[in-house]
């Protein structure tokens, strides 16, 4: 595990942006992703380190009272059961779990690679927030005080063009022929350089998403910048809920076309039972439910179809047998999870990192929140490098071509500021 040196380092300054607007291109590979955290020392600059902003609520801490972390999938275990003692000591405690940390919980899991130096799993207790508010109260003056500082970012480009990543699609169908899934959540990277304030990005960002579980960590050469709309899972030690989002439509669709789409509904039943039966692991006999189904939710950009599977936990359950159940969360495997799970690896071939893993917050007396790391930029400010993932649900029904525009869809929200400059200048010069 590594060292944690808190503090002592000078904030990186703000660059003033370019005239010319950033855009989101596909086709050329242009930037990895690394760090240099070898030296088992992690540095935290940039206060505020934590901002949790769930289900309505900013929390934000700083100085935390221990800080666990780890690369390797043999020490995740022990992390948890730490971090187990943390909670039964009345602590906060926030963190993440990569994708890559999927062994962990179950050995047959496959993945590709991760990276040697990106942490498979981030934790850190604290006795309190250093500062609460409710959001859209507080916020506006800490909100316009970040607008004001500034950041550069380059055109976003996209790992593969639309070429490759429908003939991906095509070798997906072939599996779906072959018996071997019924849906693959198939993802590739979009990259661009970053310099300046990632905090007024991750506002940015927040304004076009609105994601209910939303976070912004400063873990020092990497940042991560959450704006989801997912529910992995809320429990109080007794009842537990998740919150699938599968089913998709851009603004310039309906929501009433998206509720009667029978893709999108046998994409996100698909889901539900695959999240029913990993809930059932954990569940008392009898208590597993799906209360809500096909719902519909509304963000600034796109629909989302969600349901809502619940159930009560067995006595004595603990947040690794939580894990162990349901990570990775089925919205962003597939179904069903194992042999999916080997297909997503051949296919993606490389590392998701934080994207697709989960964000977490518990609160002494009011249990835990883990969020689906969707709609989430992670920045390597050491190498001014920032990479987004986006993707989709993969069925029999899915078309190559319209699952490429919703990826296209899903990534509006890194140049949403540039797209609503855009609109307001040309509705000014029109009048």
């Amino acid at each position: 595990m590594l060292r944690i040196v808190l503090g002592g380092m000078p904030g990186m300054c703000g660059v003033n942006r370019s005239g010319e607007e950033p855009r989101v291109q596909f086709g050329k590979k242009e930037m990895g992703m690394s760090a240099n955290i070898k030296t088992g020392v992690l540095r935290l600059r940039n206060a505020p380190s934590i901002i949790m902003d769930f289900n309505h609520e900013r929390l934000i801490f700083e100085s935390p009272l221990q800080v666990w972390q780890t690369c390797k999938i043999e020490e995740v275990r022990g992390i948890f059961e730490d971090v187990q003692a943390a909670i039964d000591r009345q602590l906060y405690i926030v963190g993440y779990v990569a994708y890559e940390c999927a062994p962990a919980f179950q050995e047959h899991q496959s993945v590709c690679e991760p990276d040697a130096d990106f942490p498979l799993v981030w934790f850190a207790s604290y006795s309190k927030p250093v500062e609460q508010a409710i959001l859209g109260e507080a916020e506006a003056d800490q909100k316009n005080a970040r607008m004001a500082a500034d950041y550069c970012i380059s055109d976003w480009q996209a790992d593969k063009d639309q070429e490759n990543y429908e003939q991906d699609i095509r070798t997906i169908h072939e599996a779906i022929a072959w018996g071997k899934t019924y849906q693959v959540n198939y993802t590739t990277r979009l990259r661009a350089g970053f310099t300046g304030d990632d905090l007024a990005y991750y506002e940015q960002l927040r304004e076009a998403q609105h994601g209910a579980y939303s976070a912004y960590l400063n873990l020092g050469c990497y940042r991560i910048l959450s704006v989801s709309p997912e529910l992995f899972f809320q429990w109080d030690g007794d009842a537990i809920r998740t919150k699938p989002m599968k089913g998709t439509a851009s603004k310039t669709e309906s929501r009433e076309a998206l509720r009667q789409s029978l893709k999108n509904r046998a994409e996100n039943l698909m889901i539900v039972d695959l999240l029913r039966n990993d809930m059932s692991r954990i569940a008392r006999k009898g208590t597993v439910r799906v209360p809500k189904l096909f719902e519909i939710e509304e963000y600034p950009t796109l629909y989302q179809m969600t349901s809502t599977v619940e159930a009560k936990t067995k006595p004595g359950t603990t947040l690794f047998d939580v894990f162990q159940a349901m990570f990775p969360c089925g919205s962003i495997t597939g179904a069903p999870k194992i042999s999916t799970m080997n297909i997503i690896r051949s296919l993606e071939r490389e590392p998701r990192h934080i994207y697709c893993g989960t964000i977490g917050l518990i609160q002494p007396g009011k249990g835990m929140t883990f969020n689906v790391a969707i709609r989430t930029v992670l920045v390597d400010s050491d190498k001014e490098q920032a990479v987004y993932g986006a993707g989709g649900g993969i069925t029999w029904d899915s078309n190559a071509g319209d699952e490429y525009e919703e990826l296209l869809t899903k990534s509006k929200i890194l140049t949403y500021r540039e797209q609503t400059n855009r609109r307001q200048h040309s509705s000014s010069a029109n009048k």
